[in-house]
């Protein structure tokens, strides 16, 4: 789960391994929402300019979120 904030990407190392493609978009959005609503970073100034860039065990983008998604706008879909 890479975020992009302004033309930069920050690399999730980690990353999350999730069974479905709908679980994928749901824990993104779940870790969007408390991102939104629950962190202040002095790096990051609005989370409203950032997105979630999910990959596969591959590299190859498999989800692009924005979390303006949070605000229950329209799901702008898979890459």
């Amino acid at each position: 789960m890479n975020i992009r904030y302004r033309g930069r990407i920050m690399p999730d190392h980690e990353g999350d391994e999730l069974p479905a493609e709908e679980a994928v978009h749901d824990h993104a959005l779940a870790v969007a929402r408390d991102l939104v609503f629950g962190t202040r970073m002095d790096a990051i100034r609005s989370w409203f300019d950032c997105s979630f860039e999910i990959t596969d065990q591959s590299g190859r983008v498999v989800l692009v979120l924005p979390f303006a998604a949070v605000l229950g706008e329209p799901d702008f879909g898979s890459a």
